[in-house]
């Protein structure tokens, strides 16, 4: 197995953090079913704006350039656009029972209600959201090592393989493994 030199990996990390800063659209997923009629939104984009099936929708803004709300939406598919200057994201959804085939079910992280976002991100200096660590807040170190390749110091960022507020495959992986192995191995 080769490792890429770490220019190679320094390259990848700006392309992934150059994305992470135009603007993105964490919940609800791409593709994603849920059985309730209530979705939960988080976006960020600079100067963003949301539309719900083709018309604005106003959510609250509780950090720069965050999006957050929860939406009661009717039964079927819907569509989700996250637009800002220079770009635009979609996802299409599914609400209620007996979702269509390319439709997979939602499962949320955290799972428990009521967390706060303060728990996992904070303001900069420069007024700026960011991830402020802490997965194993939550999460045990303890077995670690049995489902991931790497030591626990080796992988500094849980967000190149996990959707931290949720997905639609196991682990809220945002790559299967050979892809996500591939990142920085040949």
């Amino acid at each position: 197995m080769k490792i890429h030199r770490p220019t190679s990996l320094l390259v990848l990390s700006i392309l992934l953090l150059a994305d992470d800063e135009a603007g993105k659209i964490m919940r609800p997923a791409d593709k994603s079913s849920h059985k309730s009629g209530t979705v939960d939104i988080v976006a960020t984009a600079p100067s963003g704006k949301l539309e719900l099936d083709g018309k604005p929708l106003e959510v609250a803004q509780p950090f720069p350039n965050v999006f957050h709300g929860e939406m009661k939406v009717a039964p079927g598919a819907h569509s989700l656009v996250l637009k800002w200057e220079g770009g635009r994201k979609e996802v299409r959804f599914f609400s209620g029972p007996n979702a269509p085939a390319e439709f997979t079910a939602f499962q949320q992280h955290p799972p428990i209600a009521g967390i706060e976002c303060t728990q996992c991100h904070e303001l900069t200096a420069r007024a700026r959201f960011r991830f402020k660590g802490g997965c194993f807040d939550c999460h045990k170190t303890d077995g670690f090592e049995k489902v991931h390749t790497h030591p626990s110091g080796m992988l500094e960022e849980c967000g190149m393989c996990h959707n931290a507020h949720g997905s639609t495959v196991k682990a809220h992986l945002l790559h299967t493994k050979e892809t996500a192995c591939k990142l920085c191995h040949q």
